[in-house]
């Protein structure tokens, strides 16, 4: 997805619920099955900031590149 980009997550694989403290910062940021979001920003790192549910926040590549999500 690029920047601009509306998106619906639909699933945090298990590696992800395994990773100590990943699941407790992506409740926390409301990245969540079923959410609606939007990519606002993306940098080189591999970073990639979203918009979801009023958070604004920057997931990292690791998790980024994991978590499933469907376009619109």
């Amino acid at each position: 997805l690029g920047v601009g980009d509306g998106f619906t997550v639909k699933r945090i694989p298990e590696e992800l619920e395994f990773t100590p403290g990943l699941l407790e910062f992506l409740e926390g940021a409301a990245i969540l099955p079923g959410h609606r979001g939007t990519v606002t920003a993306s940098s080189p790192d591999g970073t990639t900031t979203v918009e979801i549910d009023g958070h604004h926040v920057g997931v990292g590549s690791f998790a980024s590149a994991r978590i499933l999500v469907t376009d619109g």
